[in-house]
């Protein structure tokens, strides 16, 4: 399972004001917290400053790899904001995020012939969100092919499923879950991502909802997260799930993590 940190995110009051106020301290805190908690990738998105956000991606992408060596998955709707922090970091980051509409992905294809960055694409076209995992696989497949026409090898390419908040439609993680397992049958060289937080969006008790859909998710094949990394007990299902299912043999990755857990207490 690859981890993406998604605390560096400007919808976070605090990432905005940190962002706003240019703050290396907090940043490099927020960073290396995701790191050392396991992530591989650290979401950053600063789309919440508008004007602001190719100034604070300059800023702030250069300072976190400098200090903290990790590859970043680069979080905004726009192209422009795209390019310019592509061309700042360092190694393979993530394109976060394109859909299946035919203009958006002819915007993004000279970025991702250029950078070659691994790509998250939603399962969203013109015709809206889908509304049935069938629907969610044309889009994918859709996606896919164009993809792989111009280039892009599959292990490259993440297809999000979508998660919706459950607090809205109370079918919205079964359509995920269902979406997920039909991608994962049909398209099974292609990985898959979810930004799991979602499924909790405006209900108390958020972590237990997002642990509980992370797990039914790993379960039938997730193999990408964007979670957040510093909930621990999260993190240790993912290691328990993982040796239940028999992905992790002699249970070595399960115990090497209680043993990290325990030696750093």
């Amino acid at each position: 399972m690859i981890i993406i940190g998604e605390r560096l995110n400007s919808s976070r009051k605090s990432v905005f004001e940190a962002f706003k106020k240019r703050n290396v301290h907090f940043l490099l805190e927020e960073a290396k917290k995701q790191k050392e908690a396991g992530a591989h990738f650290l979401d950053i998105n600063a789309a919440a400053l508008l004007e602001e956000e190719i100034d604070i991606l300059k800023w702030a992408i250069p300072i976190i790899q400098e200090e903290i060596n990790i590859p970043l998955c680069i979080d905004t709707p726009n192209p422009e904001a795209m390019e310019k922090a592509l061309e700042i970091h360092k190694g393979t980051a993530i394109l976060n995020s394109i859909t299946g509409e035919e203009e958006k992905i002819k915007k993004y294809l000279p970025l991702i012939k250029k950078f070659k960055p691994k790509i998250i694409a939603l399962c969203l076209d013109a015709t809206g969100l889908p509304s049935s995992p069938d629907q969610a696989l044309e889009i994918a497949r859709k996606i896919v092919n164009e993809l792989k026409a111009n280039g892009v090898s599959e292990e490259n390419i993440f297809i999000d499923p979508l998660v919706r908040p459950i607090g809205t439609d109370s079918k919205a993680g079964l359509l995920f879950l269902n979406s997920l397992k039909k991608i994962k049958e049909e398209l099974p060289t292609v990985k898959t991502i979810a930004g799991i937080s979602n499924i909790s969006f405006g209900l108390p008790n958020r972590k237990l909802l997002n642990r509980t859909l992370f797990i039914i998710a790993k379960y039938l094949g997730l193999d990408a997260a964007i979670v957040d990394p510093l909930d621990n007990e999260l993190i240790d299902f993912l290691f328990s799930t993982e040796a239940v299912l028999g992905k992790d043999n002699y249970c070595v990755n399960y115990l090497k993590h209680f043993r990290n857990r325990k030696s750093s207490s």
